[in-house]
């Protein structure tokens, strides 16, 4: 398969390891030349500002990590881990790709957590969070313990973890990892997001599955093309990373990755001939059914979250669990046993119409959440929704276009602004809305307000789609996260206003 050139990383918050046990590791102990003198190490650190007693990485991102490599000294930085030699009185390795190493050392000072687990890998633009909940749900039916990390944070054991990314930097991923596995975690289900992938974040993980949902636009602020952000996601389904592929046939991207597999591939679809399919669905409010013929083996399924996409999620989820030996009656019983999902179709009823929240924040994501509402709305949809700031501009008009093709009304608003003005965002959306030739909406900048409007105006039997921003618990505005929570404020506004 064709290499690509990948783009630097953007800035993110950093995060430093403390080590989770007493010992820790000889600098030489990790794949690279050392000079100087070797080193303990007993934490990692790849911000020169947050490196006391720690090794310092230099990673190459939008930033040179090596340009901040005295600074980490001056940090109390123990050692440096650099891609070539620095003019600094530090023990220094210097390897091929230091984020790789950062991978390697964050596994090795956790004991190497990631060898005594099953890990299962789902890549993909849409479906990740809801597949990695339901095959959690699969997991207790089986009397296995589960975690998740992921976009809705790390869940295990009755615990929650904040994510500020879909898949954690090395340092915080295998603290979470080892933290599962003292906690008696069998099962850990990972969102691998495009990013982590392009940035070797799971190096040195080997995916007992990995599990591929599909592919549409996002991220083109990051990856340079479409071709990028495919390739990104097929070097998971590689012997270097993952064992087994669970892939979604039906998909474009999906059917070329079998046809290049070099893994064992299992597929699920319903328009191709797949190993996992789906016959006789029946969708509606309360969610959906069909008969699942897994391998030849079938049983009747029930899922609490309707639509079509929901169906491959839990195709993709049933795929999966058999590859790992879960017996078809506990995977029936645990797609049925899910009833909700955090920010993923979330039903608010109001006296006089119903509220769905709901993550969809791509063309393709309101698409399938728009249909799917269509095949049992009663009377109107009125979808509230936006897309962020900083982020790939160039999926704006096309999420107005098809919000306004499906919906009846429109209110265009803020999602997460971060450093543009919401009224360039919406105008950039509203480009799209106007190659529709309708003009269904109104732009409402106040998300608050934005909500407000959809109520007041929203008639018995109306459905409301609040799209974009799921479970998050904030808005972020010119660098600061302000706490906002889409379902909190619906629930605040129907108790105040008795709607």
């Amino acid at each position: 398969m064709t290499v690509f050139t990948l783009p630097l990383q953007p800035a993110a918050k950093r995060f430093t390891m403390e080590l989770p046990k007493e010992e820790g590791m000889r600098l030489s102990e990790l794949k690279g030349t050392l000079l100087n003198v070797d080193a303990e190490i007993t934490s990692v650190s790849f911000d020169s500002k947050n490196t006391d007693k720690a090794a310092y990485f230099c990673l190459v991102g939008t930033k040179d990590g090596h340009d901040f490599a005295k600074e980490a000294m001056q940090n109390g930085a123990v050692a440096i881990i650099c891609e070539r030699r620095l003019e600094i009185d530090l023990p220094q390795l210097i390897v091929e790709d230091a984020r790789a190493s950062l991978a390697e050392a964050s596994a090795k000072l956790n004991g190497n957590p990631e060898k005594k687990l099953k890990i299962i890998g789902i890549t993909g633009t849409n479906g990740k969070t809801t597949t990695s909940y339901i095959l959690a749900s699969i997991f207790a039916e089986y009397g296995a313990k589960a975690g998740i990390i992921g976009t809705n944070g790390a869940v295990y054991d009755g615990k929650h973890i904040d994510l500020r990314l879909t898949t954690p930097d090395p340092p915080q991923l295998f603290c979470i990892l080892r933290e599962m596995l003292d906690a008696g975690v069998e099962y850990v289900v990972m969102e691998v997001s495009a990013h982590a992938l392009a940035l070797n974040k799971t190096a040195g993980i080997v995916f007992d599955v990995a599990a591929f949902t599909n592919l549409t636009q996002d991220h083109l602020d990051y990856f340079s093309d479409m071709s990028a952000y495919a390739e990104a996601k097929a070097r998971l389904f590689t012997p270097k990373m993952s064992k087994t592929a669970v892939i979604n046939i039906d998909d474009a991207f999906g059917k070329a990755l079998c046809e290049s597999a070099l893994i064992n591939t299992v597929t699920y679809g319903c328009l191709s001939p797949a190993d996992v399919f789906a016959i006789d669905l029946k969708m509606g409010v309360g969610g959906l059914e069909y008969v699942l013929n897994l391998m030849d083996d079938i049983a009747k399924i029930k899922f609490c979250m309707t639509g079509r996409f929901n169906m491959y999620n839990s195709l993709c989820a049933a795929a999966a669990a058999s590859v790992l030996g879960i017996p078809i009656e506990a995977i029936a019983q645990g797609i049925k046993r899910l009833k909700r999902v955090e920010g993923r179709y979330n039903i608010i009823n109001a006296t006089s119409c119903s509220v769905i929240i709901d993550f969809a924040h791509t063309e393709d994501g309101l698409r399938n959440i728009i249909s799917s509402i269509r095949e049992y709305a009663p009377a109107k949809i009125i979808t509230v929704f936006g897309c962020g700031g900083d982020r790939d501009r160039a999926k704006r008009p096309l999420m107005g276009a098809v919000t306004a093709s499906l919906s009846d009304y429109c209110v265009i608003t803020s999602d997460n602004p971060r450093s543009e003005p919401p009224s360039a965002i919406i105008a950039d959306i509203i480009k799209g809305v106007a190659a529709t030739g309708r003009h269904n909406y109104v732009a409402v900048p106040d998300r608050r307000e934005a909500i407000k409007h959809a109520l007041r105006m929203a008639n018995e039997g109306d459905i409301i789609l609040i799209a974009g921003k799921g479970a998050e618990r904030y808005q972020d505005i010119m660098g600061v996260r302000h706490p906002y929570n889409d379902g909190e404020y619906v629930l605040k506004l129907i108790e105040e206003q008795n709607i």
